[in-house]
């Protein structure tokens, strides 16, 4: 059966119906899975991960969730809502990428929007000490409640499709 007949099918069914049956193909067509922070029972903030990405808690040793598709890594957590642990957040972060990526480019975090919350985000690039060309991107969103969640990626240059499911996770993002 073509698109234009089961559309049209659907177009005669109640409207009730017509969303029911809507949500349900929609549900077929995407397989993205939502990961709450901290918890289900008792999220932060809520992603929603394209299906093949790997999900890993993070620890008392590490804070840092993590979702992974093979080369790309996606970090979050939270830290307390104050500017002294903002600054210690970035800092935190850029040290890494700098010490990972030496030559990394890191520009100074702007304020914006996301998902109606204030934040600081950035974008960067840099090689690693094998020369393998990477991009970060990187959001520090005020969610209230005394937090901040951090959210931020590192993606190989080579691999543009990971980089937009990377994207795509970080425009995902829905505080709590």
């Amino acid at each position: 059966m073509d698109t234009v007949l089961i559309h049209y099918k659907i177009m005669k069914l109640p409207s009730i119906l017509t969303l029911i049956v809507s949500l349900t193909l929609t549900s077929f067509v995407s397989a993205d899975v939502t990961i709450s922070y901290p918890s289900k029972e008792m999220p932060v903030f809520t992603v929603e991960a394209p299906d093949g990405w790997e999900f890993e808690a993070g620890s008392e040793d590490d804070p840092y969730c993590t979702l992974t598709k093979d080369d790309t890594v996606l970090y979050f957590k939270t830290v307390e809502g104050t500017e002294e642990k903002l600054d210690e957040a970035i800092e935190e972060t850029y040290e890494y990428v700098k010490e990972t990526y030496p030559k990394a480019e890191l520009p100074t975090p702007k304020k914006t929007k996301i998902d109606g919350k204030d934040a600081l985000a950035a974008a960067g690039s840099g090689k690693d000490t094998e020369g393998v060309a990477t991009h970060f991107g990187f959001a520090w969103v005020f969610i209230g409640k005394g937090k901040i969640a951090e959210i931020w990626f590192e993606v190989a240059d080579s691999d543009e499709k990971l980089a937009d499911e990377a994207g795509k996770i970080l425009k995902s993002f829905k505080a709590k």
